[in-house]
């Protein structure tokens, strides 16, 4: 009997590590196998790409779960002791995630980048590592290449092209892009090649990235990441289909052809498949290039202002929402009458946002400045979030409570707001996690946007700039004209009614734009001076 009992605790006891690996095996290898069997061709892919890659993903994952929870063990939240060990455990993690990224390519750098941008909303540690992976993503071979665009076009390559550069000009998750001119006409191009072996590996990548996820929500219960895979899924098939790419530009370039600003590459349809697209060559350097605007006196507030005029009027008035806008898709150039344009990269994933989330998120948006917190917490309940309403606030606002309380546009954010932020990032993570499950898919796009948006604004050092209430005011001209344009389309009541709404668009659109004048003439003629 006591050998029996023995043999009972002794099995009770089994360490963290075995159960790890007895029953995160078990789950990977069976609820996997099928997925990879399907996704993939022949055996000789198996061997080569499916098993290996998911391998890689399978032993990065296990190693990050036995480092947070070894690490972790026995130590008091909130401590200094805790505080540093999950900093350093989160630096191990962000490291090795990068490094997987890198080896399996794909699917893994896009979900890098797409972790990269969420500041704020993730640690530190993980976005200032897997941000390399938005400028330095892998290289495919000149052979690969070629293989690719013969094998999409029928053709050799110099019987399409007179010239084509051998070393891309920018190399991205799931394609790279080269010089070349057509035979044709001698039109210099931009020949953007996806990467010989994403397509096959996708559905892998996707399948081993559920499973991974799915183990982790069942050792972690409290973080929610399968919003992260929903989105992945929902959203490949479109960015790895060129032509839906192209006509997805052309749309835009039609729906926004009112910016002069604004350049959208022409796009060549017979040079192009699903594989492959050939695009006019535009001018300009990346975004975030300050020695380029420097250089060529390129004012980056008024920049700033473009992006920001641009976006507002795609998420509010247009909804269709460019949802990629990291520094490598947004070229400024300075042409030679001296007008600044903004040229528009990588049409592959577009949000069309519906009449009601666009509503909602204008209310939204009205609550946060007004500040208004019923209408917030009201909203929040629409939108899914419910009592996490004020955490969803900051999420959206990028801003402390503290300062949604009381009206975002009544102070400017300081270094003290920032490290408060960091800090909730930091300590808030299941918090996070489960708004960023609750609410709308939508609304993840569009965060994902703001965040590549503000960041760009601290790459170019205009954060808290002095003009920054004109973009304030321009976004509240488009949050107005949604709030008011909807009810208009939605009215069914008489001539008065909609007159009266009319009347209040005008009514608030004058307000604005006076409140705009009394800025720019405070700013450039300081009254107060006339008290002294």
């Amino acid at each position: 009997m006591s050998s029996a009992r023995r043999l009972l605790t002794s099995s009770a006891r089994w360490s963290f590590r075995k159960k790890l690996f007895v029953y995160g095996g078990s789950t990977i290898l069976l609820g996997s196998g099928a997925a990879i069997y399907r996704s993939v061709d022949s055996l000789e892919d198996v061997k080569q790409v499916g098993l290996i890659r998911f391998g890689r993903a399978a032993v990065t994952v296990a190693k990050i779960v036995v480092d947070y929870k070894s690490s972790l063990r026995g130590l008091c939240d909130p401590s200094d002791e805790y505080n540093t060990a999950i900093k350093q455990c989160h630096k191990r993690s962000a490291t090795r995630l990068l490094e997987l990224a890198c080896a399996n390519g794909g699917v893994f750098i896009k979900v890098g980048q797409h972790l990269s941008a969420m500041e704020y909303l993730i640690p530190s540690e993980y976005t200032s590592t897997l941000s390399v992976l938005t400028s330095k993503a892998p290289e495919a071979s000149l052979e690969d290449v070629i293989y690719v665009i013969e094998s999409q076009l029928g053709k050799k390559v110099d019987e399409v092209f007179s010239e084509f550069c051998e070393k891309p000009i920018g190399a991205a998750s799931l394609a790279q892009v080269h010089i070349a001119k057509l035979k044709e006409n001698d039109k210099k191009v931009a020949v953007k090649v996806q990467h010989r072996r994403v397509y096959k590996n996708s559905r892998t990548d996707i399948n081993t990235m559920e499973v991974l996820v799915k183990l982790a929500d069942k050792i972690f219960p409290e973080f929610k990441l399968m919003w992260l895979v929903e989105e992945v899924k929902k959203n490949l098939p479109h960015e790895l289909d060129f032509i839906l790419e192209a006509k997805n530009a052309d749309r835009l370039a039609e729906m926004f052809k009112h910016l002069k600003f604004l350049k959208i590459p022409e796009m060549y349809y017979e040079y192009s498949t699903p594989r492959l697209l050939t695009m006019e060559f535009c001018e300009g350097e990346h975004i975030d290039d300050i020695d380029y605007m420097i250089k060529n006196k390129i004012n980056r507030h008024d920049v700033c202002r473009k992006m920001g005029r641009l976006y507002s009027e795609m998420i509010f008035l247009n909804g269709y929402l460019h949802s990629d806008p990291h520094p490598g898709n947004v070229l400024v150039n300075k042409k030679e009458n001296g007008e600044v344009e903004i040229v528009l990269l990588d049409h592959g994933l577009y949000l069309d946002i519906d009449d009601r989330f666009r509503g909602l998120y204008a209310d939204l948006w009205l609550a946060l400045l007004a500040p208004d917190p019923d209408k917030l917490r009201s909203v929040a309940a629409e939108m899914g979030v419910g009592e996490l309403y004020g955490l969803f606030a900051c999420i959206v606002a990028r801003r402390s409570w503290k300062a949604v309380s009381q009206g975002i546009k009544s102070k400017k954010m300081d270094n003290d707001e920032k490290d408060e932020l960091r800090l909730y990032a930091a300590s808030l993570i299941p918090q996070i996690s489960e708004v960023l499950h609750r609410m709308p898919r939508q609304m993840l796009l569009i965060l994902k946007t703001n965040d590549l948006l503000r960041n760009l604004e601290h790459v170019l050092g205009t954060e808290n700039r002095s003009d920054a209430h004109i973009e304030v005011a321009t976004m509240s001209r488009c949050v107005v004209r949604t709030h008011y344009e909807l009810k208009l389309k939605n009215l069914n009541r008489s001539i008065w009614e909609t007159l009266r709404i009319r009347l209040r668009l005008f009514w608030a659109l004058f307000k604005i734009q006076s409140y705009e004048w009394y800025l720019i003439t405070r700013d450039t003629f300081p009254f107060r001076y006339l008290l002294l």
